[in-house]
């Protein structure tokens, strides 16, 4: 095995089979980032309270409340002798970095050594951290990254691209921490060549490309998680099918350093573990995909797939091993795209989407699903005649144009076409339906798109309702010379980007913006004038009690970098309907705007002739958290010039 580094500190492992290249991996991901790994695997074995303090009991009390210890158990005892000998490679090499460089995990050593299971329960736990995102606050608390998430991904098949093969663009955006960070890593050995990312903590891709294929994940609404009324009779019984069951109760005990030992109850009724959600009140939830017919071969998956030789080979390996949830984008050498709406969600034959959003009645057995639609049933596009595939978090009806037909597909396992309340969808499907053909540097304009689309579609309107509000008129004269771009010095950006977040805070952005007339077409204009001038005054309120000037510009709130090293950011909000993405957190009292996540791993393949492939990537952020890790070149610059690495 052979690790070589580059300038931007991406490994490059060679190997003489699978069991050498992911050692390597994990000897890399050691290098590079062994402090957070061992973290996360800490983590995901509900100890961590115990290693490093009360800091880390709210995620120990989710393991025990949720019975994650027992359902890793399960995960594990359901993987292949392959997949475990694979994963155990990669605990090796990860653990003999760590025995060559003592200086690694600083903080997070007691971890050590990893094994196996640490893997498989971080697997497991990023999965269910994804499927409790939970925007209504149903079960769990809402957070602003679920506010703000974003992913876009598009395709262009040889037909429609102006070099006469396909070309791939795979852009996840993610928080810049934790286990949403990626690793970035290529890969070779004989009968498998890869370059891509995998979330930290992984030991294989989770995206990427090899000559023959590539495929992008962005984040889709499947509905896996089900949220319970429980009728409880006392503390101990509830109500179900004309009965009164007791509920089956656990004991955890959670040592944490410096204090007293902590006691959950890990509680169930029939339908799953129970909660207390935001609002006070115990509920009983159901996770399909992680808890409830559990894609216990998904982390094998990743791996068949990066071997597959087209497309429709790609999302039949799928199908056979599949995802809990994620779309995939995808294209390949022969020419070929497609998309898949990932996952395996409850078969609800009476639901629509809607009830899935709700709090379901959990005393009626006619709510608790029992089984789960086949990953081949779930919505999918090959090749479609518009010769392009995209997906910007929207519904997978608008994989691409027309629309597909949701009567075709199984109901509520996803938003029907009126739903979609993001405004990236709209200027990625009106640009690709525009274009006659589209070349390499066309689609990568697309992706560093910096326009806020909302401006075009309310900011004319916004300013004609506010100018005759005398006190508004300085925010209108500094939103009517503003570009309507959020580059490092769009004066104005800020304050229209504090407007959009105002009128969105808990309410459907589609309440926003007048319907269209087609499903997919470009919504507006503004609903209710006089409010969104209200939204205004409460913006200028905001921007002026934090001492922020109306015209500023993001690049004067936010610096990407350190030091000497550190440029003026760029790039907007998916709210605004911006490509080129950078999520802000609003500050609190005594703090300042905070990059909260936006891009992060950017890939663009571009098949050739000959079976000849380019790939050209990015890590905004960088491949290294650790002191010690290789030396990096920032990429940052890269990323605000609006290219790519070569």
């Amino acid at each position: 095995m052979q690790i070589t580094w580059d300038r931007w500190a991406v490994p490059t492992v060679v190997g003489t089979d699978e069991f050498d290249v992911t050692y390597g991996v994990g000897y890399a991901q050691a290098q590079t980032n062994a402090t957070l790994v061992l973290e996360l695997y800490g983590t995901a074995r509900g100890e961590a309270a115990s290693l490093w303090g009360p800091d880390f009991l709210d995620e120990d009390t989710f393991t025990a409340r949720l019975g994650l210890k027992a359902q890793t158990d399960l995960w594990v005892t359901a993987q292949r002798a392959d997949t475990l000998a694979r994963i155990a490679a990669f605990c090796d090499g990860f653990n003999q970095a760590c025995a060559d460089y003592p200086s690694l995990g600083a903080g997070r050593r007691e971890v050590l050594p990893v094994e196996p299971r640490d893997v498989i329960a971080h697997v497991l736990r990023v999965f269910v951290r994804f499927a409790t995102m939970d925007p209504a606050g149903l079960a769990f608390a809402p957070d602003a990254f679920v506010t703000s998430a974003g992913s876009n991904g598009w395709a262009v098949s040889g037909q429609r691209s102006t070099t006469g093969h396909a070309q791939l663009i795979i852009n996840p955006h993610l928080a810049w921490q934790g286990y949403h960070r990626w690793f970035e890593v290529s890969t070779s050995h004989p009968g498998r060549d890869f370059h891509g990312a995998m979330l930290i903590g992984l030991p294989w891709h989770n995206l990427g490309s090899s000559p023959a294929i590539g495929w992008g994940h962005t984040v889709n609404p499947i509905p896996n998680l089900t949220v319970y009324n429980l009728q409880t009779s006392d503390s101990d019984h509830y109500h179900f099918d004309g009965e009164i069951r007791p509920l089956q109760t656990i004991v955890h005990r959670i040592d944490v350093r410096g204090q007293d030992t902590v006691t959950v109850l890990e509680r169930r009724s029939v339908h799953g573990p129970i909660v207390t959600a935001p609002d006070g009140i115990d509920v009983a939830v159901r996770v399909a995909g992680s808890l409830h017919h559990p894609a216990t071969s998904a982390l094998e998956g990743w791996w068949r797939t990066s071997m597959a030789t087209s497309v429709e080979e790609l999302l039949a390996t799928h199908d056979a091993m599949p995802l809990p949830m994620f779309n995939m984008i995808a294209a390949d050498a022969h020419g070929s795209i497609g998309a898949l709406y990932c996952g395996t969600p409850p078969v609800l034959d009476d639901a629509v989407f809607e009830d899935t959003r709700r709090r379901l009645p959990g005393d009626d057995p006619r709510w608790l699903w029992q089984a789960v639609h086949p990953a081949s049933d779930m919505p999918r596009v090959i090749n479609p005649a518009s010769g392009w595939v995209q997906n910007c978090n929207d519904v997978p009806w608008l994989f691409t144009d027309p629309p597909l037909d949701p009567a075709q597909y199984p109901n509520a396992i996803a938003p029907d076409v009126w739903q979609v309340d993001d405004l990236r969808p709209y200027a990625s499907r009106t640009w690709l339906a525009q274009q006659h053909s589209i070349s390499p540097q066309a689609l990568l304009d697309l992706k560093y798109t910096k326009r806020a689309l909302l401006a075009d579609l309310a900011l004319d309107d916004l300013c004609v309702a506010a100018a005759a509000s005398e006190d508004l008129r300085p925010a209108v004269d500094v939103l009517t010379a503003w570009d309507r771009h959020c580059h490092h010095n769009s004066a104005g950006y800020v304050l229209f980007l504090m407007w959009g977040l105002l009128n969105v805070a808990g309410l459907p952005r589609h309440t926003l913006l007048k319907r269209p007339a087609e499903p997919g077409t470009m919504p507006g204009p503004l609903l209710d004038p006089d409010k969104a001038v209200e939204t205004l005054r409460a913006a200028v309120t905001t921007l002026t009690a934090l001492g922020v000037p109306l015209d500023a510009s993001i690049g004067q709130l936010c610096t990407l970098g350190e030091g000497a090293d550190a440029i003026p950011a760029d790039g907007g909000s998916g709210v605004l309907g911006v490509l080129k993405s950078l999520e802000l957190l609003p500050p609190s009292a005594n703090d300042h705007f905070r990059v909260l996540l936006g891009d992060t791993y950017i890939s663009h393949v571009q098949w050739g002739d000959e079976g000849t492939r380019q790939v050209n990537n990015l890590l905004v952020y960088g491949n290294t958290t650790e002191p010690s890790a290789p030396s990096a070149t920032p990429q940052y610059p890269v990323w605000a010039a609006d290219t790519l690495r070569p």
